[in-house]
């Protein structure tokens, strides 16, 4: 079996390239082979999975975040023809989470989840813009507050530098200024709802901290789609405090569904994220697709 890892040596505070390392020769001594990539800037993990061939590997490894994985799920049109697996190493690592990947960064415990793991068939986020432009979300897609904290963490975040102690500072501006845009979100081309914000899950994690969804999972084949009902920044606060304490959907002031198909518009530019990165702005459309991508969950 061949591991092989596409590493963001910013993650982890600079110690995932030594992890790399470490977990290359750990593979190698269990009798699996292992190699490694290092990216150089923003779009060169695409850039090198792409230039792969199909039967040089056997397993396609991150060591990095959400943002590193995207990035390499968006290398190439689905199904991608490896098991993708994470090492974990971001701030949030929502899908690490999901994967039930070892968090602590030890070469041992993390060996031996990548050993064990299985490949497990899940959906993605297919996000297709006005002009055209598809891209493709793991976890979630947001418009709204969550869009615009993302947008403003992206302009202070240096080389995937940062954590939640420096970004705090633009997630306080963002929450302090933010106002709710008029946003029309059609599910399913049936129904259309008014919200003033709206996170579309593919998984229950949400930001690390927070579970918003606890039906969701990344092979539903289903989006769970949260409605912000409220027009309040103290509204805002209650719902970000009952999702901290896995209520979400005791608040009244969100409204829960599930579709596979999701139009968001709005009379104004309103921002989107994807995995916690920028993905443009409104207008978009996002539909799950069922089984596009295989990763591989930790037992």
């Amino acid at each position: 079996m061949h591991y092989h890892f596409v590493v963001n040596p910013a993650a982890g505070r600079g110690q995932a390239g030594p992890l790399a390392e470490a977990l290359v020769q750990a593979l190698r001594a269990a009798g699996a082979a292992g190699s490694l990539y290092i990216t150089t800037a923003a779009g060169d993990a695409a850039a090198h999975v792409r230039s792969l061939e199909v039967d040089a590997l056997d397993r396609l490894i991150v060591i990095g975040g959400d943002g590193t994985l995207r990035e390499v799920v968006n290398a190439l049109p689905p199904p991608i023809p490896w098991p993708v697996g994470i090492v974990p190493m971001g701030t949030a690592n929502v899908v690490g989470r999901e994967l039930r990947m070892p968090l602590d960064h030890q070469a041992p415990a993390l060996v031996h989840a990548l050993l064990h793991a299985k490949p497990w068939p899940v959906d993605v986020l297919r996000i297709t813009h006005p002009d055209g432009t598809v891209e493709h979300a793991v976890a979630n897609t947001g418009v709204g507050l969550d869009a615009e904290v993302v947008h403003a963490v992206s302009r202070v975040r240096a080389g995937g530098a940062g954590g939640y102690l420096r970004w705090m500072r633009p997630i306080l501006d963002s929450l302090s200024s933010f106002r709710f845009p008029p946003l029309r979100v059609t599910l399913d081309e049936r129904v259309t709802y008014a919200a003033g914000a709206c996170i579309v899950q593919n998984a229950r994690n949400y930001g690390g901290v927070f579970e918003l969804a606890p039906g969701a999972a990344l092979d539903s084949g289903a989006l769970d789609v949260m409605l912000v009902r409220t027009r309040t920044h103290r509204g805002l606060f209650g719902i970000l405090f009952s999702a901290l304490m896995r209520r979400a959907e005791r608040n009244h002031d969100v409204k829960f569904v599930r579709a596979t198909h999701v139009r968001l518009r709005s009379a104004t530019r309103v921002p989107v994220q994807a995995d916690g990165d920028p993905a443009g702005w409104t207008d978009v459309q996002i539909e799950v697709v069922p089984g596009a991508l295989t990763l591989l969950r930790a037992p």
